[in-house]
């Protein structure tokens, strides 16, 4: 856009706002007085997209004229009524409305829309199916391999653009006909719309060293509707209420299927189901089949009430009850005609039956029974209780048209049920000395876990000293410890679900789940703030968390993560601020590999030795961030007030992971010391307003980015075909590659 065109058409624009209301902070109408802006303007170069896709994920910068803000405020004079209107990103894809009204101390109403796209690939993911709707085809087939297969793919790989637009829209009832009584509700609603990357991939190819991977995306179509209404009653210091919500999920795309690249009787020719897959004559299934997000229900019932006792004392409490239910109908088990094999015939029923009634308990009490002393303490109970029917499968035949060794498979239920009791007394020593003691056991009662029961207790002291009026101090130590009695990798009803019984299937003694095992933590923070002078505020923080898992022979050891940091604000004249701070974080961890080529491990004869590998390694970066809000007085050069904003932030990391100690054959090749990745962001934001009338201004602005990152992750493709096109069947993005971004826009903002 032509940068002359643009400044004689947003001066066109001042010169129509302005004869519409010179200098107005207000309109009045009748009963009724409104006030507001409206901010539109352009963006005079094009954002580059060749190589933009992640700045783009939630940004929609492709129109040249923008409406950035929109606010509307309307209310009567004598204050009985009002309505309330914002808009942000205006006609866009990240656009956001929303809307209140209502009559003081009566009604209120809010009502909120916005959208969120998210941009996975932009031209760089490619696929050779047609899809309609769930059903994806391919319209020729390969008529070879090698070379052969490059040119199909190359001829018949079609780019585009695989993304999501996310709206969401919810409006939220509060009605008040008497001081005391209140009844509200509220409905939400949610809809992704567009593809999304699948975990899942056809190998193609004529032996295993050739295979080609085929990777699959999914349409995306959901709804979720959330409904909710309710009730309280508040007098005396006593509250009492009653809420029901709902949620309702729906899939429109339940089932999904795919043409099959291989042919039975060779590439290029006809597809007709076989028994026996062979990658040699290239026969199998024609088409692949998936089950996606069943539709599904829940509901809730809430109870909660809140009052006032002696000794200052207040004491609040809630129950729930629901129940979730899911009983969509299973998928055929096979699309292979030559596998006539149905549900009934495994034993499985047609649907799951899902039925899960979750209960929750809490009790909270508040008291400052003297001046310096303060005590809080909570109970809380989740039961989650799954009714679900447990399902067996028996003698499922996959391929070759034989019974799969691993049956019969039992898929069972998980159910727990949690405790929790804390206790926190705040103690004030003096006027500027306060001690606080925080207190937690927790106690897990499972079923189908390695561990049938887990308690946990954390404790430690907090203090807070302020030993001077612009000086503040504050420590906090927590100390946590899990206990796991009774670890056991080889029950009985865990191996049925592996599909084995005991004896067949042995999982090694020494490894534990290390969201299971017995753990150890210790957590320190420190914070400090000064404020020396009125206008200078200086402060520091340092966090340390440290995970250990002492009873892992194998997997997780440990874990430990700090982070230090730095900041200052300051207001050396009025209207003028300046801030920064700088921050450092690390995260170190280190676990012990188990060697495979053996099921089970074989045991070592030296005490000490594994046999397997160590791994470390260590995530870390710097973030610094700094800026400057100031408001600049008429002057001999602006003969009217401006103001200027400057924001700049700095970020960097790298993750390294380093392997060693192999011992047992097949563990050398795997104990390596992979390349470091990391990666750097800049982003620099300059805005500049200026007031042409009491009631307008100009807005110029200028947006820079900068992203790179030194990945060693490749295009999967590639490594079978290097010299292949452009084109292949990977869904990856350009997250990958450096991107630098300039923006730079002119706005006009009028208020009324």
């Amino acid at each position: 856009m032509n940068l002359k065109r643009l400044l004689a058409g947003c001066g066109t624009m001042a010169l129509v706002l302005s004869m519409l209301s010179p200098a107005m902070a207000q309109v009045d109408f009748a009963q009724f007085t409104a006030q507001g802006s409206v901010e539109a303007g352009a963006i005079p170069q094009p954002v580059p997209y060749d190589n933009a896709a992640e700045y783009q994920q939630y940004r929609d910068l492709a129109q040249q004229f923008i409406v950035p803000q929109l606010q509307l405020i309307l209310g009567d004079k004598a204050e009985n009524y009002y309505v309330q209107f914002d808009a942000v990103n205006v006609a866009q894809k990240n656009q956001m409305y929303s809307l209140r009204f209502g009559k003081y101390g009566l009604l209120d109403v809010q009502a909120k829309f916005f959208e969120m796209p998210h941009d996975f690939s932009n031209g760089v993911a490619s696929t050779p199916y047609n899809e309609e709707g769930g059903n994806f085809t391919l319209s020729s087939k390969p008529t070879g391999t090698g070379p052969k297969l490059q040119s199909w793919l190359d001829a018949n790989d079609k780019p585009f653009d695989m993304s999501l637009l996310e709206g969401v829209a919810d409006i939220n009832v509060r009605y008040t006909p008497t001081p005391s009584l209140t009844f509200s509700a509220n409905m939400d609603y949610q809809n992704p719309t567009g593809q999304q990357p699948f975990g899942g991939s056809f190998l193609f190819g004529s032996n295993p060293g050739t295979y080609k991977v085929n990777e699959l995306f999914v349409p995306i179509q959901y709804y979720t509707y959330n409904f909710g209404t309710g009730m309280e009653y508040a007098k005396n210091g006593w509250l009492v209420g009653f809420q029901y919500q709902g949620s309702f999920f729906v899939n429109d795309y339940s089932t999904l299927t795919w043409d099959n690249p291989l042919n039975t009787s060779g590439v290029g020719s006809a597809c007709v189901d076989s028994t026996v897959f062979t990658s040699t004559s290239l026969t199998g299934p024609c088409q692949g089949r998936a089950a996606m997000y069943p539709n599904n229900q829940a509901h809730n019932f809430i109870a909660n009430g809140a009052g006032e006792l002696p000794l200052n004392t207040h004491v609040m409490g809630s129950l729930e009850y629901g129940f979730w239910l899911q009983n969509s109908p299973f998928i055929p088990l096979t699309s292979n005609s030559k596998l006539q094999q149905s549900l009934s015939s495994i034993g499985v029923p047609n649907s799951l039956g899902g039925d899960v009634q979750p209960f929750f308990a809490n009790l909270t009490i508040d008291s400052n029974p003297i001046e310096p002393l303060n005590i809080k303490a909570t109970y809380s109970y989740f039961d989650y209780d799954n009714l679900t029917p447990q399902i067996t499968f028996k003698g499922v035949k996959s391929l070759n048209d034989v019974a799969d060794p691993q049956m019969p498979f039992t898929a069972y239920p998980f159910s727990f049920s949690e405790q929790d009791v804390s206790l926190e007394p705040t103690y004030r020593m003096t006027d500027t000395l306060a001690a606080h003691f925080n207190f937690k056991w927790q106690t897990n009662h499972n079923q189908g876990l390695e561990v049938l029961q887990q308690d946990q207790t954390s404790y430690g002291p907090a203090l807070g000293w302020n030993p001077l009026p612009w000086l503040t101090f504050r420590a906090d130590y927590q100390h946590a410890h899990r206990d796991s009695p009774g670890y056991n990798n080889n029950r009985a009803d865990l191996v049925q679900i592996l599909g084995g019984s005991a004896g067949q299937i042995e999982e090694l003694q020494e490894l534990r789940r290390f969201d299971e095992a017995t753990l150890d933590v210790n957590q320190t923070s420190l914070y400090a703030s000064a404020q020396p002078i009125e206008q200078l505020t200086l402060f520091a923080a340092f966090n340390y968390d440290d995970y250990n898992y002492p009873s892992s022979d194998y997997g997780l050891q440990h874990t430990s993560d700090y982070s230090p940091s730095v900041g200052a604000s300051w207001e050396p004249l009025p209207g003028m601020h300046f801030f920064s701070d700088y921050s450092w974080q690390a995260y170190d961890w280190n676990l012990r590999s188990v060697d495979e080529s053996a099921i089970p491990p074989p045991k070592p004869t030296t005490p000490g030795t594994t046999f397997g590998w160590t791994a470390n390694g260590r995530n870390q970066g710097n973030n610094i961030d700094f800026g400057m809000d100031i408001a600049i007085p008429q002057n001999r050069f602006l003969m009217r007030p401006s103001h200027l904003k400057l924001q700049y932030t700095y970020t960097v990391g790298n993750n390294s992971t380093h392997q060693s100690g192999a011992t047992a054959a097949g563990a050398a090749s795997e104990a390596i010391d992979y390349p470091d990745v990391g990666s750097q962001f800049q982003e620099l934001m300059i805005q500049y307003e200026y007031d042409l009338l009491d009631n307008l201004a100009i807005n110029v602005g200028y947006y820079f980015t900068h992203s790179n990152e030194n990945n060693f992750m490749v295009d999967n493709m590639k490594n079978y075909e290097p010299s292949a096109s452009a084109n292949s069947t990977f869904l990856g993005n350009t997250t990958i590659t450096p991107y630098n971004v300039n923006v730079a826009f002119i706005t006009l903002k009028y208020k009324f």
